[in-house]
């Protein structure tokens, strides 16, 4: 069982075709720098069958209101209402681990949620203004990040018209053999 995840991340000159394809035994993570919310919808458009899709580097309510426009029935996280592009860190949570950059954006995959308060802390470090966090992180562990940095920290949430999607997808996620977990 695979799902197949789509990362929309707000990167100022950006170009889509720079995505980066992060896979384990379960998941299969597309990571696509957008430059505007038109790029992420026609992203989101022509990409094919996905069963979650998150939103960061900005990207705010308007933009997750477009994408459900065109991606019915899955769900749709965003952090909030559109914020202007800042080097920023997004952290989300894979076994297999990876760390990729677009712009003045990077992208981390910890491998437990117990590193996201450290890993956060080096991203800050290294320049990061803002740090995001992926919807399937919640609030303890962005509780954590933000005790432990002195930038914003944002996590992606899912709207009520996402929940029923949301809870199916955690369901098969939950369900499913996930390796070391």
């Amino acid at each position: 069982m695979v799902f197949r995840n789509l990362f929309l991340v707000l990167v100022t000159g950006a170009d889509p075709a720079d995505r980066v394809v992060h896979a384990d035994d379960l998941s299969m993570t597309t990571i696509v720098p957008v430059p505007s919310v038109e790029a992420a919808v026609f992203a989101v458009a022509e990409f094919g069958a996905v069963d979650l899709i998150e939103l960061y580097g900005g990207l705010g309510f308007d933009a997750a209101a477009a994408v459900l426009a065109v991606a019915p029935g899955v769900p749709v996280g965003f952090p909030g209402p559109a914020q202007p592009p800042v080097p920023s860190a997004v952290l989300f949570e894979d076994p297999v681990g990876g760390r990729w950059t677009f712009g003045a954006t990077t992208v981390v995959a910890v491998r437990s949620v117990a590193e996201a308060p450290a890993v956060a802390v080096a991203l800050v470090e290294a320049g990061a203004e803002r740090v995001e966090l992926c919807g399937g992180m919640g609030p303890v562990p962005a509780a954590a990040v933000a005790s432990a940095v002195n930038v914003p920290v944002t996590t992606v949430l899912f709207g009520f018209e996402s929940l029923p999607p949301a809870a199916a997808y955690r369901a098969r996620f939950e369900s499913s053999q996930r390796p070391n977990g």
